[in-house]
């Protein structure tokens, strides 16, 4: 009997990782399941009668043409994980509650899911477009704890939701597989349980198993304006292009794309024509890990990734996560054999700092670090940002959507701390909400409540430097100063300090040459001017720019309320 293959295709990671173990705690001794995301899914990556399962019914026009005719398809259909409602029930009846997902279609199908089961409270879903009501007793998200400002409180994470059972139903009777109703409903709830809070985890062996290994991404697919990621991108093709180059290593923060570097290595190299192998090395598991690298003891036909010698590279993701023992087993394996494959290793950690606190074997470390690649943060690369967007834009066929000034001003100043891969989650769940041209309202619970915090922080900003000033008893004048350098900036007009004390004199300030200077000083001081060599004079920093308009504003504010 000829073994079926189910593939998910969904927008984000977690949600197709999610589903896949769901699936396989269900049909996994019946059928092949694969995951891929939407950025990632290529034309060869979905087989002619595979069932296709697409996470909702937005994204099926952004696939269609990826999804061979013969192959049927499911929209899933989801539902809360009853099993991780416990804190729900223990409640005192009557609560009111609001319900956040990753955009409102998804808050109102979890709002109809609770309200049908846990009747005993009230919902209502959550609008990115208002500020929570004063009268919510608790906050409950399915898994999207993420998209809420981390001061909130009474906040409960019920865990992401799963495929419903009709869903399941409709995904068996395409299969035609014969099982009787009753053990389809013991392993739903079997799988509801494995998924549960407590037990949640996709570990990174789950996604081994679930990569079809091959490597999608190539160069050209890689945003690299800025200089910084230009430099890697230009030594990682030397070392592809390089025959005698065996062994690479990759290293950067979470997010920041290593995986695609890898993929687009491969791509490059002699022996692209050969299979990528890719083996995460941050799971739990360690004999699954063990496994994937030197092969089972116990099977001969579970071979590892070098005991193979079709393999044209073979790429160890976060190799810091080994345990020691295995990475100077890694290290003999690799130095004792003749090992065809192309060696890639990637870590999100300094490798050489965890040598010198003697948490990484260090031979293997002087292997791999002869041809290195770092791959920078996205606050380090702040040119190719708006690139990056258009690409991703691209990539989920939302070119339509644009954004206000205010919001792209906004990204340029963001950290993003998870980088690369939150950027994309970020345009994707804007893309979702089906608004152009998109606000700061329509921002993430977690990126708005970084404004509002910014606003106190200028707030605290502005008020000390106000003090500071007022301390020297001349505020009207240093802020009458401030103006005639920011209004000179704007027309390119520069005053040296004869000019400045004409100024102030027409506005009504009089003062001596000593009188001036000292106001100048404190206002060089505090970091608000720039004192330039020669005839150029004083000029308004960036930071006087900010708070010469933040005062203006709130002055005129005071004005109009008046």
């Amino acid at each position: 009997m000829t073994i079926r293959n189910v593939s998910i295709i969904a927008i984000q990671e977690k949600f197709s990782n999610t589903i896949t173990k769901q699936l396989k705690e269900i049909i996994g001794d019946k059928v092949n399941i694969h995951s891929v995301t939407v950025k990632d899914i290529q034309r060869q990556t979905i087989a002619k009668g595979d069932i296709v399962v697409l996470s909702n019914n937005l994204i099926k026009g952004l696939v269609n043409e990826l999804i061979p005719e013969e192959c049927p398809i499911v929209v899933a259909k989801r539902d809360i994980n009853y099993v991780n409602t416990k804190e729900l029930l223990n409640l005192p009846p009557g609560q009111e509650i609001l319900v956040v997902n990753d955009n409102k279609t998804n808050a109102d199908e979890t709002v109809q899911s609770l309200s049908e089961t846990v009747f005993e409270h009230s919902y209502q879903a959550y609008s990115p477009t208002e500020a929570i009501p004063k009268t919510i007793d608790y906050i409950v998200t399915p898994g999207e704890g993420h998209l809420l400002p981390k001061e909130l409180s009474n906040v409960i994470d019920i865990g992401s939701r799963l495929l419903d059972f009709n869903t399941v139903e409709e995904i068996i009777h395409l299969l035609e597989i014969d099982t009787a109703k009753s053990q389809i409903v013991r392993r739903y709830f079997k799988a509801c349980v494995s998924l549960s809070s407590k037990n949640n985890e996709v570990t990174a062996t789950d996604r081994t198993k679930n990569n079809r290994n091959v490597a999608n991404y190539s160069f050209q697919d890689i945003i690299s304006t800025s200089n910084s990621m230009r430099e890697t991108v230009e030594l990682a093709k030397h070392y592809a292009e390089n025959s005698h180059t065996k062994y690479i290593h990759i290293e950067g923060a979470p997010g920041t794309g290593k995986s695609m570097l890898a993929q687009a290595l491969h791509n490059l190299s002699d022996q692209s024509e050969l299979p990528f192998v890719s083996i995460h090395c941050n799971s739990k598991n360690l004999s699954e890990m063990e496994e994937a690298l030197f092969g089972s003891k116990n099977s001969s036909d579970s071979l590892g990734a070098f005991e193979s010698n079709e393999n044209g590279t073979i790429c160890i993701e976060d190799i810091e996560e080994l345990p020691l023992a295995m990475q100077k087993r890694l290290f003999q394996q690799l130095n004792d054999r003749q090992i065809k494959a192309k060696v890639i290793t990637t870590s999100s950690k300094d490798c050489k700092e965890l040598v010198k606190k003697h948490l990484f074997y260090e031979e293997l470390f002087h292997l791999f670090n002869e041809n290195y690649l770092k791959v920078p943060n996205l606050s380090e690369r702040k040119e190719d940002l708006m690139p990056l967007i258009d690409n991703i834009k691209q990539r989920i066929q939302k070119d339509e959507i644009t954004f206000k000034e205010e919001v792209l001003e906004f990204f340029m100043e963001y950290p993003w701390d998870n980088n690369v891969k939150e950027l994309y989650d970020v345009i994707t769940y804007l893309s979702l909400l089906e608004e152009s041209p998109i606000g700061m309202k329509f921002l993430p619970f977690y990126l708005r409540s970084k404004v509002d915090e910014q606003k106190f922080i200028d707030i605290d900003k502005n008020k000390m430097i106000i003090s500071k000033i007022e301390e020297h008893g001349f505020l009207g004048e240093s802020i009458e100063i401030l103006k005639a350098f920011y209004e000179g900036k704007k027309e390119y007009v520069s005053f040296g300090r004869y000019a400045l004390k004409k100024h102030l004199e027409k506005k009504g300030h009089t003062l001596s040459e000593q009188q001036l200077r000292a106001r100048l000083e404190v206002l060089q001081h505090l970091d608000l001017t720039i004192v330039r060599q020669g005839r150029a004079g004083t000029t308004i920093s960036r930071l006087g720019e900010e708070f010469i308009e933040d005062y203006l504003k709130s002055h005129e504010s005071t004005k109009g309320g008046k």
